[in-house]
């Protein structure tokens, strides 16, 4: 009888189905050469995400693919030829140019799984950290001179400064990222007071990848004052024009964050101006917007995502009132932990929460942003808030949560808080109203859960409100279900793993039997 027969193309499929599970994919390997052909690819596409002990092998078949140059730096670096059985100075012939089918390269990630490899190889040994650390650019050179299928690049630039690159080709490099589509560049203070390098990789990179969809530029924290003492403003200005022309090339950019940038912010956004039919989300981090004009910014009509974190800076209030005419149409809007003029929040609120479905507010609440949200913001579904670190929670807030339209509210209070969180819980209760019928309330502070349930309304979904599953809690939540007719179809309780007693168990399988059951708190 003839075995029947796959096409190639239902095993690309399959394998790619398949793609990550990993110990799956190193038994698809031995089928035979088709298998082994096809699945090398998908095991080397990021061989470095989410690595555990077992898949070392897989980074130790990278080394043997160094050139031999490379070889005897590692085995000088490490003052032997063999290290735990791995001997470098065996002859192995790679089936496979295993790096070039990197399409992941992630800097952080690289040198993390390359550390803990080695410090694990060398257990036992004399070799010290810091040599071993100092194998690290080994690797990082050998990879980058080898990968031509890079589609993620994230990388930290003063690696460019390492010994082992003193005669890297940053051209022959940089022609093997045609098919870049995402990009994070982190920059290094004291590299770049001499960024010679960088600034011929950021000119490659603006002539050659114009099809990235994401781009992240983190300056380093201390870019501000420090930097601008130590390099001339000609170099800041030269390396924000490279930048800045990056982002007007690309066709299609849909995704820009930025971290620590400041006085030449205005600059970036008249850029991002360039990308006003494609860019979707954005997010600034650690930026200054004292004297930026948010004119340009209103104009990006396609952006959905906008979030400012742990920003800063005196914006002019009618700054805020240019938004009024934004050409956008945001479905999620975030604030998280902003140092700004007061009525910053409030107003970007009132001017971009038509459209909003999702609201996050990781900073204080008062009373004119509530205000805000319960006017401006008619189709907003999901609503986070995250309470202050302020030693006293203002309650008067809480009755204007009457006028909220929202479907879901996820609240969570940090454990050293306001000291008056019960009566937070007790208020926030009183005060919901009958449509947010979805709750999580993150609290290890509050022990008020009996009179949470007792003065909410009844028409509720899902609560969850993080607390440890057992009898009191169970006899709190079936009291809640039979209350109010069975409304409710799931309790978020953490511990789920726990051993139940008899009593317990008796009563939470009769919570499971009225509704869904249990799910452990998110």
């Amino acid at each position: 009888m003839t075995l029947p027969y796959l096409a190639d193309d239902c095993i690309y499929y399959i394998l790619q189905y398949l793609q990550n599970d990993r110990s799956t994919l190193f038994n698809c390997l031995l089928v035979n050469r088709f298998w082994c052909k096809s699945t090398i690819p998908l095991l080397y596409a990021n061989p470095f995400e989410n690595i555990t002990e077992k898949n070392y092998p897989i980074i130790l078949t990278l080394i043997f693919c160094f050139n031999k140059k490379k070889i005897l730096q590692l085995k000088k670096q490490l003052g032997l030829s063999q290290v735990n059985n791995i001997n470098f100075d065996e002859e192995h012939k790679p089936l496979f140019e295993y790096p070039k089918y990197l399409e992941n390269y992630n800097y952080f990630e690289i040198n993390s799984v390359i550390r803990r490899l080695f410090l694990k190889l060398c257990s036992g040994s004399l070799i010290s950290r810091n040599k071993i650390y100092c194998t690290i650019p080994i690797f990082h050179h050998s990879i980058l001179r080898q990968s031509r299928n890079i589609k993620q690049l994230d990388t930290f630039l003063y690696l460019f400064y390492s010994e082992n690159f003193k005669n890297f080709n940053i051209q022959n490099f940089t022609l093997n990222l045609t098919r870049l589509s995402s990009l994070s560049l982190n920059f290094y203070l004291y590299y770049l007071v001499n960024s010679e390098i960088e600034q011929e990789f950021l000119s490659n990179i603006a002539s050659i990848c114009s099809n990235l969809r994401k781009l992240i530029i983190n300056f380093p924290q201390t870019l501000r004052p420090l930097f601008q003492h130590i390099a001339p403003n000609n170099l800041i200005n030269t390396i924000m024009e490279k930048l800045r022309t990056i982002i007007q090339k690309q066709n299609k950019l849909k995704i820009f964050k930025i971290t620590n940038c400041h006085s030449l912010l205005n600059n970036i956004l008249l850029s991002l101006e360039f990308q006003k039919h494609s860019l979707v989300h954005i997010e600034f981090t650690k930026c200054d917007f004292n004297n930026v004009s948010l004119k340009s910014f209103s104009n990006l009509y396609n952006l959905k995502y906008l979030t400012f974190e742990s920003c800063k800076g005196i914006i002019l209030l009618d700054q805020c009132e240019v938004l009024n005419f934004a050409s956008f149409k945001l479905k999620e809007l975030s604030f998280i932990r902003n140092i700004w003029n007061v009525d910053v929040t409030s107003l970007m609120i009132k001017y971009l929460g038509a459209s909003l479905q999702r609201l996050i507010l990781i900073e204080n609440l008062t009373i004119p942003v509530v205000e805000k949200i319960s006017v401006y913001c008619p189709n907003l579904i999901f609503l986070k808030i995250r309470i202050s670190n302020s030693t006293h929670f203002n309650l008067l807030v809480l009755p204007l949560f009457k006028n909220l339209r929202i479907r879901i509210l996820n609240i969570n209070i940090p454990y050293y808080s306001s000291n008056n969180i019960n009566e937070f819980v007790i208020s926030l209760a009183k005060n919901i109203p009958i449509n947010i019928s979805k709750i999580s309330i993150c609290s290890r502070k509050s022990n008020k859960v009996k009179e949470f349930l007792e003065n909410c309304h009844g028409n509720f979904e899902i609560i969850n409100l993080n607390q440890i599953i057992e009898l009191e809690f169970l006899k709190i939540g079936l009291n809640y279900i039979e209350r109010n007719n069975n409304s409710l179809k799931i309790i978020g309780m953490t511990r789920l793993d726990k051993n139940l007693n008899d009593e317990e168990l008796n009563l939470f399988n009769q919570i499971k039997a009225k509704g869904e059951g249990f799910k452990e708190l998110i």
